[in-house]
């Protein structure tokens, strides 16, 4: 689709067009690593709304430059519901700039840290399948965070009381005997990594590794009743919905009851079916789940772009 723009003096472009992010100069005190999230958009003229990209993510070390700095591009599509009536098109960017050490005397990073060295810890949970991987929590905290796993917790038989240098020849060996806790969790369905970011959600509130492992997080949030958890993953889900996941994200959605995930992705289904990849997730859906896979097929039927498009783009 081409389209005319007032700001390229009326000539003529091809989509998709590029939009590039800059910093033109930098100036700070000494140079820092940074997290950098950004998220282009374009107005809708025809329902007054603005239409948002994903977000995109990268790290950058910050330091006092005169040179142009790239962040990174988005390619956009600019189409007849974007021109307003003088021919004009409406674009913006949100950026945030997130200072790696500007959390640094927290509540957040203070729990972080009490995960990494818990000394005071009294409950041994386990991970990690048959490698029965232990690691060290406490119960007060998992207690206050979640009712699900609250109910998990195991009291263990309690050995003599530990002295002062008992403690601290167990800290500077590195282990932990069995006479130092008093509760057991076993999560042995759950790999190490997927673990760490959950305790690090559970102690401060903030995971890692999003990106990587929001699916599984979602499954955990869900079986232990951590909205705030959920919610992160259904955020960072829809932020990195493309034509390759968009199944997956489909009857993830359906699964765990993310209404939001599910309208962000029946409106990107609309946007993009004429670029959706045919995938196995794809035959799974219309063949388990036909009703989702029905709604699908409606999305693209419903789209100006897309009414030419029957359900045989997918399901063939």
């Amino acid at each position: 689709m081409q389209t005319y723009v007032s700001w390229l003096i009326g000539k003529r472009i091809t989509n998709p067009v590029v939009l590039c992010l800059n910093i033109l100069n930098c100036i700070v005190e000494e140079a820092e690593q940074a997290k950098i999230r950004f998220q282009f958009g374009v107005f809708n003229a025809n329902v007054k709304h603005w239409e948002y990209c994903h977000v995109s993510r990268t790290v950058l070390e910050l330091k006092s430059n005169s040179d142009i700095i790239s962040l990174g591009y988005k390619d956009l599509s600019i189409v007849d519901r974007h021109l307003k009536k003088n021919g004009e098109v409406d674009l913006m960017v949100k950026i945030q700039i997130i200072q790696c050490e500007s959390e640094k005397h927290s509540l957040s990073q203070d729990m972080d840290r009490l995960l990494k060295h818990p000394r005071t810890a009294d409950t041994k949970l386990i991970c990690g399948g048959l490698a029965g991987i232990e690691i060290p929590v406490h119960s007060s905290i998992i207690t206050a965070r979640s009712n699900v796993l609250a109910e998990m917790l195991s009291p263990i038989s309690v050995s003599p009381i530990k002295t002062e240098l008992e403690l601290e020849k167990d800290e500077e060996q590195k282990g932990y005997k069995e006479g130092q806790f008093l509760y057991s969790l076993e999560l042995l369905d759950i790999s190490k990594d997927t673990t760490d970011e959950l305790l690090r959600y559970i102690y401060s509130d903030h995971v890692d590794n999003l990106d990587n492992l929001a699916p599984q997080l979602l499954s955990l949030a869900e079986r232990f009743c951590l909205q705030g958890l959920k919610e992160l993953c259904e955020r960072n889900l829809i932020e990195t919905i493309t034509p390759y996941n968009i199944a997956n994200r489909l009857l993830v959605a359906d699964e765990f009851g993310c209404e939001i995930l599910k309208k962000a992705s029946l409106a990107y289904c609309e946007e993009n079916l004429t670029v959706l990849n045919k995938s196995l997730a794809w035959k799974m859906m219309e063949q388990m789940n036909p009703e989702l896979f029905n709604e699908v097929c409606e999305a693209g039927m419903g789209s100006s772009r897309s009414s030419n498009i029957d359900d045989s783009e997918l399901s063939n």
